[in-house]
């Protein structure tokens, strides 16, 4: 059986209760339903009354314990916006700048924005009747991101560099620069909506940057790998198209070009000095112009300039009267230069699967060739044994056919190099068969695979050639110039 306890112990405990209450300075508000009604009266006497519904009592004001004072009311806060906001209504449209708008050329972003107010002076000549210009890389040169990762996380991540970006750029107009950004921005060429909605945030951001810049500036954005992506030119010769007319009064002696892609330690690439350096112009680091740091050591992976040249062929002869010639070599080492120039004129026939496309067709075709006694010369990378033992198995089913080997040690940057130049340069000769770029991936393919070619393999010998440039002039000064990062 379960005992009810007496009321008149419930009634001690909510006493107790509520001196406990009085003690910390609080009254009970209101009647437990746990407490039967003839004890209400209780609480009645030491709960104060509830203002009314609907209405509230107004706080009496206290006096501070620090000499009396009576607290001022809090004071208004004032909307930071609300100034810029008004100033920016009441001014007339005719007097605003407009965002910024890109036009796309191909793969090109490219744009003018200017002030309002500067729009009749944005490419007008110096007094001595020429245009000097600071051209600018954006990213990490410019500006940085506030959430400290590499890419932005929309159109809003971003900072100036250093705090004196944005007066240094002032002064350099001031002293008579036209401002261009030349960025590669290869992370905004895919398609899709997400790719739409990064160009989106992307074009928001330099919109940002040219506003607070409030300054005449030109941007270009390469978004692809090709002849406008640095170091290439393209982008410096749509800005001298853009300026039209004022084209030939472009002072690249007076000019300069500011980058972080520098080649020194801790640089992802030298792309931006290379850059410079195709145009002959002034260059500089960021720390070197915005923070007056003197120069660090740099290194190039490549000065094609410096690089041997040769008016000779190169030192190969036929030996045998049926030949199978092997060449082993990374793409864009010489291999179809090497063939088309000198080995087809001593009578070898080339078998090259850009051409037949298959492997099986380029096997038929090399013993249809050794059959009728032709001697082939095997134009592809053969970069390991597995490789090159196809063809030992083709030089072996023919009789008298001699098995050789031509190994091309081109390194790996003057192959990149090599690539480029074939790729972007537009010269027919440097790209006879008007081939693209192999991308990076048959790059990493090969180095993957590489097996250096031996005598062991079944080669009667293995021949081994260095790149030289063989080539007019003309050619090598198209040549000599950076074509790759």
């Amino acid at each position: 059986m379960w005992r009810v306890p007496s009321w008149s112990r419930v009634v001690d405990v909510t006493i107790v209760y509520q001196r406990f209450l009085r003690r910390v300075g609080t009254r009970l508000a209101y009647k437990p339903s746990w407490i039967p009604s003839q004890y209400h009266t209780i609480f009645q006497q030491t709960s104060p009354k509830m203002p009314p519904k609907g209405k509230r009592k107004a706080r009496e004001e206290t006096p501070e314990r620090d000499g009396g004072a009576v607290s001022p009311p809090p004071v208004k806060r004032a909307n930071a916006g609300t100034s810029a906001a008004a100033a920016s209504f009441f001014t007339p449209t005719s007097k605003k700048a407009s965002p910024i708008e890109f036009i796309k050329h191909g793969s090109l972003l490219a744009a003018l924005w200017e002030p309002v107010a500067s729009s009749s002076e944005a490419v007008a000549p110096t007094k001595d009747g020429k245009i000097k210009f600071a051209g600018f890389d954006l990213d990490s040169n410019l500006i940085s991101t506030k959430s400290g990762k590499t890419f932005a996380r929309d159109g809003e991540d971003w900072k100036w560099w250093h705090p004196t970006v944005p007066s240094k750029l002032r002064q350099m107009s001031e002293e008579g620069y036209r401002l261009v950004i030349f960025t590669n921005q290869n992370g905004l060429k895919a398609s899709g909506s997400k790719a739409d909605d990064k160009l989106r945030e992307w074009k928001k951001k330099i919109n940002y940057i040219v506003t607070a810049l409030n300054l005449p500036i030109h941007v270009y954005a390469a978004t692809e790998t090709d002849i406008y992506r640095k170091p290439r030119t393209g982008m410096f010769e749509h800005y001298l198209s853009d300026l039209g007319a004022d084209a030939p009064l472009v002072d690249m002696e007076n000019s300069v070009f500011v980058g972080d892609a520098a080649g020194r330690k801790g640089d992802f690439s030298a792309g931006d000095r290379k850059f410079a350096e195709n145009l002959d112009l002034k260059f500089l680091t960021p720390e070197e112009l915005f923070l007056g740091e003197n120069p660090r050591p740099y290194e190039l992976d490549l000065d094609p300039a410096s690089l041997a040249r040769s008016a000779v062929a190169p030192e190969f002869e036929k030996e045998h009267p049926l030949e199978l010639v092997v060449l082993c070599g990374r793409p864009g080492s010489g291999k179809s230069t090497l063939t088309t120039k000198y080995l087809q004129p001593l009578g070898y026939e080339r078998i090259n699967q850009d051409i037949l496309k298959t492997k099986d067709k380029c096997i038929k075709a090399a013993q249809g060739h050794l059959k009728e006694g032709d001697s082939v010369v095997i134009d592809a990378t053969n970069s390991s044994k597995e490789a090159r033992a196809v063809w030992k198995g083709v030089a072996d089913k023919v009789k008298g056919a001699t098995f050789r080997c031509i190994y091309l040690t081109t390194s790996e940057a003057l192959c990149y190099h090599n690539d480029g130049v074939r790729a972007y340069s537009g010269v027919k000769s440097l790209n006879p068969e008007n081939r693209t770029s192999v991308g990076s991936m048959a790059f990493r393919t090969f180095k993957s695979k590489f097996q250096e070619p031996e005598i062991g393999e079944g080669f009667k010998d293995i021949t081994v050639l260095d790149f030289e440039f063989r080539g007019t002039d003309a050619e090598f000064d198209v040549w000599k110039r950076h074509w790759a990062p």
